[in-house]
Formats: C-alpha cells, structure tokens, sequence
C-alpha cells in the first residue's frame, strides 16, 4: 500500500451575512496537477453557514481552476475554514478568488433589449425550457421574449470553442428564498415541466484567464424592463417575485490584464484572514 505524502495548510475566513462565490483560479503556467482546497464551516462567529457547490464538485473540494463553491452566510457574522492539500513534490500554492454576490433589489431601468452582439463575442448557444413552447435553442440572441408573460424555467449556456482556463459559472432560485443551483458552462440549472418560475439570477466568470473576458448581457423578468447583467450580482424583479421570461449573454474578448481585479479577499471591511501553516 502506497503512503501519500501530503503537506496541509489552512486558513480561517470571517465573512459577512450575504452571498460569495469561491474560486479555484491559477496565476501561475502550471496549476498544481494533484492539489486540492477544501471548504467547511469553523466556529468563529455566530451565523450559519450553507455551501452550493457547481456541478463536478464534490464534498465542497475544489480540485482544478475553475472549480468553484457559492457559500452563504446566514443570521450573522460566520466564518469558512479553507484546506488546501499539497501530495510531496508539488509546492505551488493553490490560488482562491472570493467575490460577494450583491443581492441588493435591481431597480428596473428603462433599456432598450439590444440585438446584435459585439464583434468577436464569443459564440453561446442557449438552451431553455420556455412555458408552452417546449425546450428551445439559440445561438447569439435572446433565450425567450422579452415583453411576453412565457416562463423561462431553466436553461444551459454553451460555450461553443471555449477555451482553456476560463469558464462561465451561473446560478438561479426557482422561487424567492428557494435554495441557488449553481452550475458551470454546458450544465442546466432550473426546471423542466414543473411549472415552476426562475426569480433570479446571476453570472460569473472564473477561471485563470477569467480577467480577458468581460461579460455582459440582459435579463428581463415578467412586466418588467430589461435589466443589465452585472458581473456577481444576483438580478431579479423588483419584489423578488417577478418570473425570468428571457435571458441574453455576451461573453467577450478583452485585452490581457497585468494584475488581476479587485475582490473582497483583499477587502478587510469585508473579509478577515487568519493563517495556519
């Protein structure tokens, strides 16, 4: 029987009450091939704490760049221990990216749905499940109507040609306060034949290459206009009850960045860290 040698090292993370979503993502040309970071309640503060893992992921491990967790923290102030484990020989440090989820209500804007897609916008396929019309495909355009009443009751997102160290990771309640499925290109969050409506939603991008991208989009939900999509903000209606009637995404080329964008991992307001090597 073989004995792995493992090195393991951890660190606490207090967290506000809201919404973050964890991330596996790599800085360097080679991510570690067999290391791991794994996430679990600690028992600093008072709040509970509930883990949504993307589809792929199991027992909350995140294993490759890409791979990631949203984490809601309940009732008040609540805390994640991060593990990461490393076999003998492998001494790269795992890179985890925290950004919250704003939740905060979407006030409606008077926008126009647009149509065509920026030059060299990544090529999307959408699949959905729209009331009384069935399962429907798109590519480029929107998924559903916007200004009809028709359910949009779940969907998938492909990322036709996609490439290497970036992936798209979305999530969806099919009621206000339901349970967020979360999932990441190429996967179906939602329902099918239930009658059941989408109320929210939110994008993300993730991955190692995730800063040369920049996406974008709209959502519309019943009776109301559309509403821009902004990067880790969950959109819904303005009572959280509105249902999703049509959804349009554009993922897009940008030039590369020299250092990575902000997030709350480095915001002491937001995020403490406490390390034990």
């Amino acid at each position: 029987m073989n004995n792995l040698s493992l090195k393991v090292s951890s660190r606490i993370v207090v967290l506000d009450v809201g919404m973050y979503i964890f991330r596996y993502v790599s800085d360097t040309l080679a991510a570690p091939r067999n290391s791991s970071l794994s996430l679990h309640q600690a028992p600093i503060g008072k709040g509970v704490v509930d883990f949504f893992p993307a589809s792929g992921v199991v027992r909350n491990t995140l294993t490759t760049p890409g791979d990631c967790v949203v984490v809601r923290i309940k009732g008040a102030q609540a805390s994640v221990l991060v593990t990461e484990y490393h076999p003998k020989g492998e001494s790269a440090a795992i890179q985890l990216r925290i950004d919250q989820i704003s939740t905060a209500p979407s006030g409606p804007k008077a926008i126009e749905p647009s149509s065509a897609p920026p030059t060299q916008a990544a090529r999307l396929k959408l699949h959905g499940h729209i009331e009384t019309r069935g399962d429907v495909v798109v590519e480029d355009g929107w998924l559903g109507t916007p200004g009809t009443p028709l359910r949009l009751e779940g969907f998938t997102i492909d990322w036709q040609d996609q490439p290497q160290d970036v992936n798209l990771a979305y999530l969806c309640r099919s009621a206000k306060d339901s349970e967020p499925q979360v999932a990441l290109a190429g996967q179906f969050v939602g329902t099918r034949r239930q009658a059941k409506p989408i109320t929210s939603v939110a994008f993300a991008l993730t991955g190692q290459h995730a800063a040369h991208y920049e996406l974008s989009g709209q959502v519309v939900f019943g009776g109301q206009p559309p509403l821009d999509i902004i990067l880790d903000k969950e959109l819904s209606g303005p009572n959280g009850t509105e249902q999703l009637v049509a959804l349009r995404l554009v993922i897009t080329p940008k030039a590369a960045q020299v250092s990575p964008p902000a997030s709350p991992w480095s915001d002491t307001a937001t995020t403490q860290i406490f390390r034990n090597s």
